[in-house]
């Protein structure tokens, strides 16, 4: 893209991973002018390492469940319907990996309105002896989808800069970004670097790793154990991921063993079924961002300084409703859905996309804002 003065666009978005692509996408539909950015790439990060597996999250009841129910069946007919050609359906095997799995588990299924039966001998003799007698649930619809195809099929259309976002500035009511300029912005970042002084915000990085392999055992299913194994939309290829190392950094002096990983998620892989002859074809990691309760974020930023400087009493644990705060003006952030992105990311950013073009108020449960009173607190 040329660098030269560029009229306002009505929204930029910073973060070009799945979060970033859909909401870009739902904007774009909506009419709006769109800018997305990216230091290195559509997809380069956490969302270009994601098995982008849609499945549902085993969880008793209560939001998060409430939400990732909606969000799995909205996901599953987005990609099969609109991105067939990056989209994968097959049967889906959960199998839990420790007893407390296997209790919400047994959970899921009483409450669960999906499909889903036990397996059969034929696939049940694919499995080890320890996950064929693990607590399983077998659902008749699942998918997995090509990372980087959809995310690059999502943006085709909308301009795309490769920018590294340094700072935020909002003067004459405006953000400016380089040479850009927009009505409003969205954070999409992740667990990278958060531009503002937005330290209450409550995420955690996750690096996540995912092999690429060629093998002659035959994948009937998409698998979910101590890893997740499944095929792929590209001929012969099975990947195998994970959400891998809670403890790697990308921002610490320690360098990833890229072959230790590996060799981790095959050892891991070994647990669930015997992979014979394989060929490893690719390696992918980066960062995903998870939110610390668990809950995907999308909503409005607190300015902290603002705030504490307008009630004070914040510190001391006295309460004041959000709606009170002070918000940076046209700011949104969307995040924290660990693992889940791909399942997530059409729920969220049609719910953007509503607030954005048409008003609609985004529900309060997913604000970042919840995590603000406990930070504020700290500040005393």
């Amino acid at each position: 893209m040329p660098t030269s003065k560029i009229s306002p666009y009505d929204v930029i978005i910073i973060g070009a991973g799945i979060n970033g692509c859909c909401s870009a996408y739902y904007l774009y539909k909506a009419g709006l002018r769109v800018a997305l950015i990216d230091q290195n790439g559509i997809a380069s990060g956490g969302s270009g390492a994601a098995g982008a597996f849609i499945s549902p999250k085993i969880s008793k009841a209560g939001e998060l469940k409430d939400i990732m129910s909606e969000a799995h069946a909205e996901a599953l007919e987005f990609y099969t319907t609109r991105f067939p050609q990056f989209t994968l359906t097959k049967e889906l095997l959960h199998i839990a990996n420790s007893p407390q799995e296997a209790d919400k588990l047994e959970c899921f299924k009483q409450e669960t309105q999906l499909e889903y039966s036990t397996i059969d001998n034929v696939l049940k003799s694919l499995l080890t002896e320890e996950a064929a007698n693990e607590s399983h649930i077998y659902f008749s619809e699942g998918a997995v989808v090509d990372a980087q195809g959809v995310c690059e099929a999502l943006v085709e259309g909308i301009d795309f800069f490769t920018i590294k976002a340094d700072a935020l500035m909002y003067e004459d009511e405006l953000w400016k970004i380089d040479h850009l300029s927009a009505k409003h912005v969205v954070l999409s970042i992740g667990a990278y670097p958060k531009l503002l002084p937005i330290d209450y915000v409550g995420l955690r990085g996750i690096w996540g790793h995912r092999i690429d392999i060629k093998t002659s055992t035959d994948i009937p299913c998409i698998l979910h154990h101590h890893v997740s194994i499944s095929p792929t939309t590209k001929e012969g290829i099975v990947a195998i991921g994970a959400t891998h190392d809670v403890h790697y950094s990308p921002f610490s002096d320690q360098v990833y063993d890229i072959e230790s990983g590996r060799a981790v998620l095959l050892e891991k892989a070994s647990k669930t079924l015997k992979l014979n002859n394989i060929e490893i074809v690719r390696d992918y990691t980066g960062l995903r961002s998870g939110s610390n309760d668990y809950l995907p974020m999308l909503g409005n930023l607190v300015d902290a300084h603002a705030t504490l400087s307008l009630y004070p009493h914040l510190r001391h644990g006295k309460a004041v409703n959000m709606r009170e705060y002070v918000y940076y003006p046209s700011l949104t952030m969307i995040n924290g859905s660990g693992g889940y992105g791909f399942v997530l990311a059409p729920y969220l950013a049609r719910l953007l996309s509503e607030y954005l073009s048409e008003g609609k108020a985004i529900n309060p449960i997913l604000s970042p804002s919840r995590f603000f009173p406990r930070w504020a607190k700290r500040q005393s």
